[in-house]
């Protein structure tokens, strides 16, 4: 199944990243050429190619379709594969490290009075 899926995806991305993607429109190709079959019947399946794709097309009024017709037009996608290879692998091992938590002496050092850190204190001799 792990197979099947990555030839799939790998079908998709040669299809997407490549020219390939213009065989998608093949039968679009067929459909056309049966279409001048029907307006003249002595065309061949060459004279047809060499009329849409090498030579001058007739003024049929169908510049849509034979637009839309395989390798006809595309765009040029450029993209950039930086095929790496490494055979080192990085292991990253969990260390716990001791830590000492110092938080002072359990018993206040001096002698402390509220009455001098209030707001309201009494007054000073």
């Amino acid at each position: 199944m792990k197979n099947f899926l990555l030839h799939i995806i790998l079908t998709f991305v040669i299809l997407d990243t490549s020219p390939l993607y213009q065989l998608l429109k093949v039968p679009s190709l067929i459909r056309h050429y049966t279409e001048h079959k029907a307006i003249n019947e002595n065309i061949s399946f060459v004279d047809f190619l060499s009329m849409h794709y090498w030579g001058d097309d007739l003024d049929d009024n169908d510049d849509e379709k034979d637009m839309q017709l395989p390798f006809k037009k595309f765009e040029i996608q450029h993209i950039n594969f930086i095929p790496t290879f490494s055979t080192a692998t990085f292991i990253f091992k969990y260390t716990t490290w001791p830590v000492e938590q110092h938080y002072g002496p359990d018993k206040p050092q001096g002698n402390y009075n509220a009455a001098l850190g209030s707001l309201f204190r009494p007054p000073r001799a």
